[in-house]
């Protein structure tokens, strides 16, 4: 970094270097948003009316409850503006057609043409942004739920960061406002979060921050009551003794986004913050980044993490544009190019202390859209529910918490059509049970939609009956015949791995609900990608900050050239003697060491072992229990 004219602002207020033009529109199934640019909406036909108004209507189902629509901007991006009464009309027929669908409107952005060197004529022509959100219907769960990972090494401030979000108390500089998200003692005493934890905070229609600092607010009942749209945190480990923790928060309940809290004062990026950051891009995560104790860190400690971190970015592989969040104009445009896999990486410059920043970081939660995953074909699947966490009351009965994959759960429904295959356990065997009630966010509800996460209150005969032990990573299924497999064939691509991937290697497979170690029994082919890249450049242990961003890059690289790599060559010769170095991908088939569990084809898997990093999805199933 030679100075801050190297940070991109926000594209808004750099239009005059780009012709004055946003990017153009592009259909929602690439995008993964519901985005809408219009010119004017003034004084409609009925006919044209209706139209608009089904138009919001699908796009608030893409986008599951929000959409986005740009007012004085041509379809193909080009800021054309409208004057004061084309806007108060356009504004009228905007909120017009949210009324017909329960919804309301919130202005993100309103910009005056001069803001992006217009002629004298135009000056006074305006750019609107508005951000569109579906009322709840009923007294039942009716909001957009999103799902943020908090990564970052230890010591950065992440669970402190998390308690001054939550409970609106400010830190004293020695830990006071991360005493509330500690969920054990030992985790109060050492400063290190062992666990995954979850805070929530929630936002009311008219984007009003609700948290335990609001007034007659002081459980998650009382939060998501009074909200249509929640945000849930995951706070997961920061130090590399609970590593794997972190991993299997982050492919077990599968986050929306991730955010990278690092400290100012480390002098550049940690090496576990790298780890989290590669995890992320490797799972297909949007990244956001959060620099705290700004307030404590001198000029030259600052200079030099943001240097870290804007080459950690824009290494190849990465390619990302750095965007220093310093007002409204900037997150506005960046939480919309975030869930659409833009380029641009906000970063904000936050104090737990003072509260530097904090109040832009909520209102940049409140702006992110839901991404969207195709989830009306998934919801007409087969239930498939993975078990994250368990419980037992003595009341209730056995509970089981994860995240619904597939299909949905309603307990209006007779009881034949609620009752399900648990398991496998250690045989591979499936016990049959029955939903009796489910809870999200500790409110009950009667339903529960694929994508959402949820705890399940399960009745079962056989699980008195019988020697069955409810366990994580377990499933539960909707299918006939349900199925657990030992083996199973995977195309793989070794992002690093100090000797190479031969038969015989194991490794930790973690996929999904699936934590289980592994060992390949068989390589059938193998070939080699992309580039020569030296496997210093692709190994993670490296200590110099240069070495270890060069690493991320390689296996960024290396993600990209195994998404558009077709299946390997086959190569003759004897199975046992191949090897797929770092930088190679091949096609194996990998046995589960302990004991079956559920997988299914096209999942993706991560193959690791120690600093070995592997990156696959499953092709082909075998040997079923």
């Amino acid at each position: 970094m030679q100075n801050e004219t190297q940070y991109s602002s926000s594209p808004w207020n750099q239009l005059q270097g780009l012709k004055d033009s946003l990017p153009p529109e592009i259909d929602d199934a690439v995008t993964k948003e519901s985005f809408q640019k219009q010119l004017k909406l003034v004084d409609p036909s009925i006919e044209r009316l209706d139209h608009l108004i089904t138009q919001m209507k699908w796009r608030l189902s893409e986008g599951d409850g929000e959409a986005m629509y740009e007012l004085g901007v041509d379809d193909d991006g080009t800021l054309v503006g409208l004057s004061a009464e084309e806007m108060s009309a356009s504004m009228n027929t905007l909120r017009q057609m949210a009324n017909a669908l329960n919804a309301d409107v919130l202005i993100l952005r309103e910009l005056t043409m001069d803001q992006f060197g217009r002629q004298e004529a135009q000056k006074s022509f305006k750019v609107l942004e508005a951000l569109i959100r579906k009322r709840p219907k009923d007294q039942q769960q009716q909001f957009t739920d999103i799902r943020i990972a908090m990564l970052g090494g230890h010591g950065e401030g992440k669970s402190t960061l998390l308690g001054y979000i939550t409970h609106g108390v400010q830190d004293n500089g020695r830990g006071r406002a991360r005493l509330s998200c500690a969920r054990h003692r030992h985790e109060i005493e050492s400063g290190r979060t062992s666990s995954i934890s979850h805070e929530i905070i929630g936002y009311d229609s008219e984007g009003k921050l609700i948290n335990y600092a609001t007034t007659n607010i002081s459980t998650w009942e009382q939060i998501c009551e009074v909200s249509t749209k929640v945000i849930t945190f995951l706070d997961l480990c920061g130090h590399a003794k609970y590593l794997r923790t972190t991993i299997s928060g982050m492919t077990g309940y599968s986050p929306d986004y991730a955010a990278l809290v690092l400290s100012a004062t480390m002098n550049g990026t940690s090496e576990m913050a790298r780890e989290h950051l590669s995890l992320a891009v490797m799972l297909d995560i949007p990244v956001f980044v959060i620099v705290t104790k700004v307030d404590v860190a001198s000029r030259d400690q600052l200079k030099r993490s943001l240097n870290s971190l804007v080459q950690l970015l824009r290494a190849p592989g990465m390619n990302k544009v750095p965007v220093i969040v310093r007002g409204e104009n900037d997150f506005g445009s960046c939480a919309s190019h975030l869930a659409r896999g833009g380029p641009e990486i906000p970063i904000f410059l936050a104090s737990n202390v003072t509260g530097t920043n904090i109040d832009l970081l909520e209102r940049f939660f409140n702006f992110l859209p839901k991404p969207t995953q195709h989830y009306d074909a998934l919801l007409e699947e087969p239930v498939e529910f993975q078990v994250e966490e368990v419980y037992s009351l003595s009341d209730i009965g056995p509970v089981v918490g994860g995240v619904l994959r597939r299909g949905r759960i309603n307990i209006r429904e007779d009881a034949i059509r609620r009752t399900y295959h648990l398991g496998p356990d250690n045989t591979g065997t499936f016990i049959k049970v029955t939903v009796e009630s489910i809870h999200r966010h500790r409110v009950p509800t009667h339903y529960v939609h694929c994508g959402e996460a949820a705890t399940l209150a399960i009745r079962s005969t056989d699980i008195d009956n019988r020697d069955f032990r409810i366990q994580r990573g377990m499933v539960l299924l909707g299918t006939d015949i349900p199925t657990s497999y030992y083996e199973f064939e995977a195309d793989l691509i070794v992002l690093y791995h100090p000797t190479g991937v031969t038969t015989g290697t194991c490794g930790m497979v973690h996929s999904g609900s699936v934590r289980q170690r592994a060992r390949i029994i068989s390589i059938l082919s193998s070939n080699k990608i992309g580039h020569e890249i030296s496997s210093s450049s692709l190994s993670t242990s490296i200590s110099t900050s240069s070495a270890s961003e060069r690493s991320l890059s390689s296996t960024i690289y290396k993600k990209e050239e195994y998404l558009t790599t077709q299946s390997s060559n086959n190569h003759s010769g004897n199975g046992d003697n191949r090897i797929i170095v770092s930088g190679s991908e091949g096609r194996c088939i990998l046995r589960f060491m302990n004991e079956p569990k559920y997988i299914c084809n096209g999942a993706q898997i991560l193959f690791m072992e120690g600093k070995a990093k592997c990156l696959g999805r499953i092709t082909r199933l075998l040997n079923a229990s």
